[in-house]
């Protein structure tokens, strides 16, 4: 099974800044189950749980624009713990 076909444990949460997206679609060829491309050709999120965690990084490491950011669930950037002390 490939990485982009895998769902995701945990549903991050993905940002895409909309002024930056130049509708190049690479997040759609990283990550094919969880973004798509609305009319304006601008990223959506279809299914944040939609293919792996990994495969969601990669689709955002490889936005030529960066428009792209993952969070987990308290809001933090990069799907960072907190550690209990």
């Amino acid at each position: 099974m490939s990485a982009s076909k895998k769902p995701a444990s945990k549903n991050p949460e993905i940002r895409i800044d909309r002024s930056l997206c130049m509708g190049s679609g690479q997040c759609s060829w990283y990550a094919p189950n969880t973004f798509d491309q609305d009319d304006e050709t601008i990223a959506i999120v279809t299914d944040p749980g939609g293919d792996s965690l990994e495969a969601i990084a990669a689709a955002a490491d490889y936005c030529p624009t960066r428009a792209i950011s993952i969070a987990d669930g308290a809001g933090r950037p990069g799907g960072e713990e907190e550690k209990a002390e």
